[in-house]
Protein backbone atom coordinates (compact mmCIF):
# COMPACT_ATOMS: atom_id res chain seq x y z
CA UNK A 1 0.00 0.00 0.00
CA UNK A 2 1.23 3.29 -0.92
CA UNK A 3 1.56 5.99 1.58
CA UNK A 4 -0.85 7.96 -0.26
CA UNK A 5 -3.60 4.97 -0.11
CA UNK A 6 -2.74 4.54 3.47
CA UNK A 7 -3.10 7.63 4.27
CA UNK A 8 -6.38 8.35 2.57
CA UNK A 9 -7.55 4.64 3.77
CA UNK A 10 -6.71 5.91 7.75
CA UNK A 11 -8.05 8.82 7.33
CA UNK A 12 -11.44 7.76 6.55
CA UNK A 13 -11.89 5.43 8.82
CA UNK A 14 -10.81 7.54 11.62
CA UNK A 15 -13.83 9.37 10.44
CA UNK A 16 -16.32 6.85 10.29
CA UNK A 17 -15.04 6.21 13.88
CA UNK A 18 -15.12 9.83 15.28
CA UNK A 19 -18.95 10.10 14.05
CA UNK A 20 -19.81 6.27 15.58
CA UNK A 21 -20.86 4.83 12.31
CA UNK A 22 -20.66 1.26 12.18
CA UNK A 23 -20.52 -0.26 8.64
CA UNK A 24 -24.14 -1.18 8.84
CA UNK A 25 -24.93 1.90 9.24
CA UNK A 26 -22.93 3.27 6.00
CA UNK A 27 -24.19 0.85 4.13
CA UNK A 28 -27.84 1.58 5.16
CA UNK A 29 -27.57 5.51 4.63
CA UNK A 30 -25.33 5.44 1.56
CA UNK A 31 -25.56 3.40 -2.04
CA UNK A 32 -22.54 1.09 -1.37
CA UNK A 33 -22.77 -2.31 0.75
CA UNK A 34 -21.08 -3.03 4.13
CA UNK A 35 -18.49 -5.94 2.29
CA UNK A 36 -17.37 -2.59 0.25
CA UNK A 37 -16.98 -0.52 2.77
CA UNK A 38 -14.74 -3.17 4.46
CA UNK A 39 -12.44 -3.19 1.58
CA UNK A 40 -12.47 0.53 0.62
CA UNK A 41 -11.68 1.09 4.22
CA UNK A 42 -9.05 -1.37 4.47
CA UNK A 43 -7.39 -0.22 1.43
CA UNK A 44 -8.88 -3.50 -0.39
CA UNK A 45 -10.30 -1.99 -3.10
CA UNK A 46 -9.97 1.48 -4.57
CA UNK A 47 -12.44 4.20 -2.65
CA UNK A 48 -14.48 5.72 -5.82
CA UNK A 49 -15.14 9.41 -5.38
CA UNK A 50 -18.01 9.56 -4.68
CA UNK A 51 -18.20 7.41 -1.60
CA UNK A 52 -15.73 9.44 0.24
CA UNK A 53 -18.23 12.36 -0.71
CA UNK A 54 -20.68 10.14 0.98
CA UNK A 55 -19.23 9.25 3.90
CA UNK A 56 -18.40 12.66 4.63
CA UNK A 57 -22.12 13.46 4.36
CA UNK A 58 -23.32 11.51 6.43
CA UNK A 59 -20.67 12.17 9.23
CA UNK A 60 -21.40 15.40 9.01
CA UNK A 61 -17.86 17.03 7.59
CA UNK A 62 -17.12 18.90 4.52
CA UNK A 63 -15.23 16.78 1.79
CA UNK A 64 -12.80 18.84 0.07
CA UNK A 65 -9.70 17.56 2.50
CA UNK A 66 -10.13 14.18 2.14
CA UNK A 67 -10.96 14.80 -2.20
CA UNK A 68 -7.61 15.90 -2.13
CA UNK A 69 -6.57 13.08 -0.67
CA UNK A 70 -8.26 11.20 -2.94
CA UNK A 71 -6.63 12.67 -5.92
CA UNK A 72 -3.20 11.44 -4.99
CA UNK A 73 -4.45 8.05 -3.93
CA UNK A 74 -6.42 7.63 -7.43
CA UNK A 75 -3.06 8.72 -8.97
CA UNK A 76 -1.49 5.56 -7.79
CA UNK A 77 -4.48 3.33 -8.22
CA UNK A 78 -5.19 4.40 -12.00
CA UNK A 79 -1.07 4.46 -12.86
CA UNK A 80 -1.02 7.97 -13.54
CA UNK A 81 1.94 8.18 -10.80
CA UNK A 82 3.91 5.49 -11.95
CA UNK A 83 3.31 6.29 -15.26
CA UNK A 84 4.81 10.04 -14.55
CA UNK A 85 7.64 8.27 -12.60
CA UNK A 86 8.64 5.80 -15.92
CA UNK A 87 8.90 9.12 -17.83
CA UNK A 88 11.37 10.15 -15.38
CA UNK A 89 13.47 7.39 -15.60
CA UNK A 90 13.73 7.36 -19.50
CA UNK A 91 14.60 10.80 -19.26
CA UNK A 92 17.44 9.86 -17.20
CA UNK A 93 18.38 6.86 -19.43
CA UNK A 94 18.00 9.12 -22.60
CA UNK A 95 20.39 11.54 -21.17
CA UNK A 96 22.67 8.21 -20.20
CA UNK A 97 23.08 7.52 -23.40
CA UNK A 98 23.35 10.63 -24.92
CA UNK A 99 26.05 11.17 -22.30
CA UNK A 100 27.99 7.99 -23.71
CA UNK A 101 27.68 8.64 -27.14
CA UNK A 102 29.73 12.09 -26.50
CA UNK A 103 32.39 10.58 -24.67
CA UNK A 104 32.79 7.58 -27.84
CA UNK A 105 32.64 10.65 -30.00
CA UNK A 106 35.51 12.12 -28.43
CA UNK A 107 37.26 9.20 -27.83
CA UNK A 108 37.14 8.69 -31.43
CA UNK A 109 38.28 11.96 -32.23
CA UNK A 110 41.48 12.02 -30.51
CA UNK A 111 42.90 8.89 -32.03
CA UNK A 112 41.68 9.71 -35.44
CA UNK A 113 42.39 13.11 -35.31
CA UNK A 114 39.34 14.52 -36.59
CA UNK A 115 37.48 17.28 -35.04
CA UNK A 116 34.35 16.90 -36.17
CA UNK A 117 32.93 14.11 -33.19
CA UNK A 118 31.29 17.36 -31.95
CA UNK A 119 28.69 16.99 -34.87
CA UNK A 120 27.55 13.85 -32.76
CA UNK A 121 25.98 16.36 -30.05
CA UNK A 122 22.51 16.30 -30.67
CA UNK A 123 20.47 19.48 -30.21
CA UNK A 124 19.78 20.26 -26.37
CA UNK A 125 16.52 21.31 -26.88
CA UNK A 126 15.37 18.59 -28.70
CA UNK A 127 15.17 16.40 -25.71
CA UNK A 128 13.94 18.38 -22.69
CA UNK A 129 13.31 16.66 -19.29
CA UNK A 130 10.08 15.41 -18.72
CA UNK A 131 8.13 18.40 -16.09
CA UNK A 132 7.04 16.22 -13.04
CA UNK A 133 3.72 15.41 -12.42
CA UNK A 134 1.16 17.88 -11.15
CA UNK A 135 -1.74 16.64 -8.86
CA UNK A 136 -4.92 18.63 -8.81
CA UNK A 137 -5.55 19.24 -5.17
CA UNK A 138 -9.59 18.75 -5.78
CA UNK A 139 -12.45 21.36 -5.82
CA UNK A 140 -12.39 24.18 -3.42
CA UNK A 141 -15.40 24.48 -1.16
CA UNK A 142 -17.24 27.67 -0.48
CA UNK A 143 -19.63 27.51 2.35
CA UNK A 144 -23.30 28.14 0.97
CA UNK A 145 -23.99 30.95 3.70
CA UNK A 146 -22.56 33.71 5.93
CA UNK A 147 -24.24 35.18 8.51
CA UNK A 148 -27.78 36.18 8.52
CA UNK A 149 -28.53 33.72 5.57
CA UNK A 150 -27.62 30.77 7.76
CA UNK A 151 -29.99 31.37 9.90
CA UNK A 152 -32.63 27.91 9.81
CA UNK A 153 -30.55 26.51 7.52
CA UNK A 154 -28.60 23.11 8.11
CA UNK A 155 -24.56 23.27 8.58
CA UNK A 156 -23.92 20.03 6.58
CA UNK A 157 -25.74 21.26 3.99
CA UNK A 158 -24.28 24.32 4.13
CA UNK A 159 -20.59 23.08 4.03
CA UNK A 160 -19.83 24.99 7.88
CA UNK A 161 -18.89 22.30 9.61
CA UNK A 162 -15.30 21.25 7.75
CA UNK A 163 -11.89 20.86 9.08
CA UNK A 164 -10.55 24.82 10.26
CA UNK A 165 -13.75 25.53 9.84
CA UNK A 166 -15.59 24.81 13.64
CA UNK A 167 -14.65 25.36 17.04
CA UNK A 168 -16.66 22.99 20.22
CA UNK A 169 -17.39 26.13 22.59
CA UNK A 170 -19.08 24.05 24.76
CA UNK A 171 -19.71 20.68 25.66
CA UNK A 172 -20.92 17.74 28.17
CA UNK A 173 -21.11 14.24 28.55
CA UNK A 174 -24.08 13.40 30.68
CA UNK A 175 -24.94 10.29 32.96
CA UNK A 176 -27.07 8.43 30.50
CA UNK A 177 -24.79 8.69 27.84
CA UNK A 178 -26.18 11.54 25.70
CA UNK A 179 -23.38 13.93 24.63
CA UNK A 180 -24.46 17.65 23.33
CA UNK A 181 -21.88 20.23 21.78
CA UNK A 182 -22.17 23.63 21.00
CA UNK A 183 -20.37 24.44 17.55
CA UNK A 184 -19.52 27.64 16.34
CA UNK A 185 -18.81 28.06 12.60
CA UNK A 186 -16.13 31.16 11.83
CA UNK A 187 -16.14 31.06 8.09
CA UNK A 188 -20.19 31.08 8.31
CA UNK A 189 -20.68 33.34 11.35
CA UNK A 190 -22.94 30.87 12.92
CA UNK A 191 -23.61 28.65 15.86
CA UNK A 192 -25.53 25.30 15.87
CA UNK A 193 -25.76 22.60 18.42
CA UNK A 194 -24.78 18.95 17.72
CA UNK A 195 -25.58 15.41 19.64
CA UNK A 196 -24.84 11.47 19.57
CA UNK A 197 -25.86 9.11 21.48
CA UNK A 198 -29.67 10.28 22.53
CA UNK A 199 -32.65 8.56 23.37
CA UNK A 200 -35.52 8.23 21.45
CA UNK A 201 -37.47 11.29 22.20
CA UNK A 202 -34.86 13.35 23.39
CA UNK A 203 -34.52 16.80 22.22
CA UNK A 204 -31.70 19.32 21.75
CA UNK A 205 -32.44 22.97 22.42
CA UNK A 206 -29.98 25.84 21.11
CA UNK A 207 -31.12 29.23 22.44
CA UNK A 208 -29.53 32.71 21.78
CA UNK A 209 -30.60 36.33 22.53
CA UNK A 210 -32.50 37.91 19.60
CA UNK A 211 -33.00 34.63 17.35
CA UNK A 212 -35.47 31.78 17.57
CA UNK A 213 -34.83 28.70 19.44
CA UNK A 214 -33.46 25.42 17.18
CA UNK A 215 -33.94 22.20 18.27
CA UNK A 216 -33.33 18.77 16.92
CA UNK A 217 -34.87 15.49 17.95
CA UNK A 218 -34.53 11.93 18.47
CA UNK A 219 -37.28 10.56 16.97
CA UNK A 220 -36.58 6.70 15.64
CA UNK A 221 -33.61 4.48 16.20
CA UNK A 222 -31.74 5.40 13.56
CA UNK A 223 -30.94 9.05 15.67
CA UNK A 224 -29.53 7.32 18.35
CA UNK A 225 -26.72 6.20 16.54
CA UNK A 226 -25.85 9.24 14.69
CA UNK A 227 -25.04 12.88 15.43
CA UNK A 228 -28.10 14.99 14.73
CA UNK A 229 -27.82 18.90 14.61
CA UNK A 230 -30.05 21.45 14.87
CA UNK A 231 -30.05 24.27 12.35
CA UNK A 232 -28.04 27.38 12.30
CA UNK A 233 -28.32 31.06 14.32
CA UNK A 234 -26.04 33.58 13.28
CA UNK A 235 -23.29 34.58 14.98
CA UNK A 236 -20.06 36.14 15.48
CA UNK A 237 -18.75 34.63 18.94
CA UNK A 238 -20.33 31.78 20.29
CA UNK A 239 -20.72 33.87 23.73
CA UNK A 240 -24.34 34.11 25.23
CA UNK A 241 -25.26 30.73 23.27
CA UNK A 242 -27.34 28.22 25.21
CA UNK A 243 -27.26 24.45 24.67
CA UNK A 244 -30.09 22.14 26.17
CA UNK A 245 -30.81 18.32 26.16
CA UNK A 246 -34.47 17.87 27.40
CA UNK A 247 -34.30 13.92 27.56
CA UNK A 248 -37.66 12.10 26.93
CA UNK A 249 -37.55 11.05 30.94
CA UNK A 250 -35.55 13.19 33.26
CA UNK A 251 -34.91 17.37 33.58
CA UNK A 252 -33.73 19.92 31.29
CA UNK A 253 -29.68 20.43 31.06
CA UNK A 254 -28.09 22.82 30.07
CA UNK A 255 -24.26 24.21 28.93
CA UNK A 256 -23.24 27.55 27.93
CA UNK A 257 -20.35 29.38 26.02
Amino acid sequence: MTPEVRQLTEDLRRLRETAGLSLSELAARTPYSKSSWARYLNGEKPVPYDAVVALCRVAGERPDRLLALWELADAEWSGRGRSAADAESETGARRGRRVRVVALAAGAAVAAGVCAAVLLLPDESADSAVPPPTYSTGPTYSPGCTGPDCDGQNPVDMGCGGDNMVTTAAQRTFADGQRVELRHGATCNAVWARATRLRIGDRVELTRSGAGPKEVRAAVRDDTTRYLATTMTPADDPAGTRVCLIPAKGERVCIEA
